[in-house]
């Protein structure tokens, strides 16, 4: 009897051609079939496959081998394209907020046919669509159908020339007039110009701008954001007031025209405040169903969750065709052999195999987190929309920006890795244009910057944790979250207690001892990341100083600790479900301790230096001085 899913449908899962890769296919332990339908169901796949027909199908989407277009013509082609997508209708309106996994489906394979074009067409649906649908009211709800027509064009206007991840200090200003009621936007020089804005150097017809917004009075109530049209749909001119433009070639992804603006009182309606956080009366009186001004700006700021969580399947999509290019790359390149007249693959060689193969778990691991995220970040926004105040859902949006903040920086640096070490694996040939690697490096490359540089996204995760055990110390308090990431921690002084007791590498083939292995680690960075932060504090260190002093050697390692653990955590859960099919078992187990081990070994010298201080007498005070 062929395994489940083998017979189901032909067209949808058809055998691949005869070639140099049958005897290790006919070698595998699993169905790839089986594997295929568990990992992405079969609703998916036939989405997958209607996306994939249709592009080599259109000759829009032809490759011409050997041709190079100017910067011009590639944005010109792929701002055509773009619009192709919305003609197939591969996403209704609905989908864009009912179905998460569809977007993310369609996300991924656009990239994979060219980021340029992914990102285009992500950044006006998702990223300006969404921030439109959560953070505006019913009024701003016709810009939805808008967006899907493409009557408009959109993009995302927070950060600016000499301002970025410190979003609070954004400059541009919006002055309200009750004598107009109209607010006026304004960029008071050109530092403050929005930079590096996707879809807004040649495209864009409307951006979301932030802006401080001040009342009569002269009061500010912090960054809102606002709905404003930048260009004429029809001629592509700029508005009366706003200069906007193109900010060059890049390293990559160059058929994404990246831009800036400048504003000089542009003078836009009441109603262009995108008011769901907080709104202005006609006679200038500002309200808000917010008291805490810092609850306010991370629900406005919500959008930027959205990108992060895009980021990730963005790395992860990266990293599986860099990884599948690699692979069967290596499992077809004979080298050497048991004698002169045998040459075997690559693949066969161990040291090849420790170089691609954690790679090839890491994948598996990382795809499942980024979906499950999403899905909890679809669950936050539903509840954004409903009015939900309570204390469960602002801890919901705190755990979910500490997640995706270090989830997206895990996600893309394991990719940047990893797309690296494949070109390095496939020798020569790899450094053959025609293979995608030096493409796909260089698309995935400003994963690692775009929407938080990520080593300062690390510290809001570092931050977050330590906050939850400050709330322990003075308060008594337990860790809890939604959704149940840091509630191992609520047990962290009978954890740093415990000793790893494994007495073989077999007893390891299982993640759950691993897991084990990581709650004492992050229990360990955050008792020593708390001690050295107070340390800073005692010796006269302000608190920005004492955190400053902390980063390198304590939050950073805390962070990417906590997200590892988090991600096999999920994974982990994931393949031991009951509904996994016994046949796979097997195989997602052992991805499963593949990725946790060779994550764990990276924290090996620290695991050394911690159990060094454990054990030797005053070995703990010695270090700390």
């Amino acid at each position: 009897m062929a395994p489940p899913g083998e017979g189901r449908d032909a067209a949808l899962l058809p055998e691949f051609p005869r070639g140099p890769l049958d005897t290790y296919r006919a070698r595998a332990s699993f169905s790839w079939k089986e594997l295929a339908l568990f990992a992405e169901g079969e609703d998916m796949l036939r989405f997958k496959k209607t996306i994939f027909s249709a592009l080599e199908n259109d000759p829009l989407f032809a490759r011409s081998p050997g041709a190079h277009l100017s910067l011009e013509k590639y944005r010109e082609l792929n701002f055509l394209r773009c619009k192709r997508i919305f003609e197939y209708d591969f996403l209704s309106v609905g989908d864009m907020f009912e179905n998460p996994l569809k977007v993310s489906t369609l996300t991924q394979c656009l990239g994979m046919y060219d980021w340029s074009l992914a990102a285009k067409y992500l950044l006006h649906t998702l990223v300006f669509g969404s921030a439109v649908f959560s953070s505006g009211s019913e009024r701003h709800f016709a810009y939805i159908q808008k967006i899907f027509s493409m009557e408009i064009f959109g993009c995302f206007a927070l950060t600016e020339l000499s301002h970025g991840s410190n979003a609070k200090a954004i400059r541009t200003t919006a002055h309200y007039n009750p004598a107009t009621e109209e607010f006026i936007i304004h960029s008071p020089d050109f530092e403050a110009a929005k930079f590096w804005i996707g879809n807004m150097g040649k495209t864009a017809t409307h951006a979301v701008v932030f802006a401080q917004l001040y009342v009569p009075g002269g009061q500010c109530h912090g960054l809102h954001p606002f709905i404003i049209q930048i260009r004429d749909p029809k001629t592509l001119l700029p508005m009366p007031g706003v200069m906007v433009g193109d900010i060059g070639k890049k390293l990559g992804l160059n058929g994404l025209d990246n831009g800036f603006a400048v504003f000089h009182k542009v003078r836009v309606p009441r109603q262009s405040l995108l008011n769901r956080m907080g709104d202005v009366t006609p006679e200038g009186t500002y309200v808000s169903p917010f008291k805490d001004a810092r609850q306010r700006l991370g629900a406005s700021l919500g959008s930027l969750s959205w990108g992060r969580v895009a980021i990730m399947g963005m790395a992860v999509a990266n990293l599986k065709l860099a990884v599948s290019i690699a692979v069967r790359f290596s499992a077809t390149r004979r080298q050497f052999g048991p004698t002169e007249d045998e040459e075997i693959p690559v693949l066969e060689y161990q040291t090849q195999q420790w170089r691609l193969l954690p790679y090839l778990a890491a994948a598996y691991a990382l795809e499942h987190f980024s979906k499950s995220l999403f899905l909890d970040l679809v669950e936050f926004q539903r509840g954004l929309a409903a009015g939900d105040r309570s204390a469960r859902q602002a801890e919901l949006g705190r755990e979910i920006h500490a997640l995706a903040s270090a989830g997206k920086s895990l996600a893309s640096w394991t990719a940047q890795q990893g797309i690296q070490e494949c070109r390095e694996a496939c020798g020569g040939h790899g450094y053959l244009a025609v293979n995608r690697l030096g493409v796909l490096r260089d698309d995935n490359d400003p994963n690692s910057t775009y929407e938080g540089d990520n080593n300062v996204l690390l510290q809001q995760t570092s931050n977050y944790l330590l906050g939850l055990l400050a709330c322990r110390v003075q308060d008594g308090a337990c860790f809890r979250s939604p959704l149940k990431s840091v509630d191992f921690l609520d047990s962290y002084p009978g954890i740093l207690d415990q000793r790893f007791e494994v007495s073989s590498v077999a007893d390891c083939v299982d993640s759950a001892v691993t897991l084990a292995a990581y709650k004492w680690l992050v229990c360990y960075l955050l008792r020593e990341t708390h001690e050295k932060l107070n340390q800073e504090k005692r010796s006269g260190s302000d608190d920005f100083e004492a955190r400053n002093n902390c980063q390198v050697f304590h939050g950073r390692p805390l962070a990417l600790a906590f997200m590892e653990l988090t991600v096999l955590q999920r994974f982990h859960e994931h393949v031991h479900r009951p509904c996994v099919p016994p046949s796979l078992r097997a195989v997602l187990g052992r991805l499963s301790a593949l990725y946790a081990l060779w994550s764990l070994n990276r924290h090996a010298a620290l695991l050394y230096r911690a159990e060094r201080r454990r054990s030797c007498p005053g070995g703990r005070d010695r270090a700390s001085r």
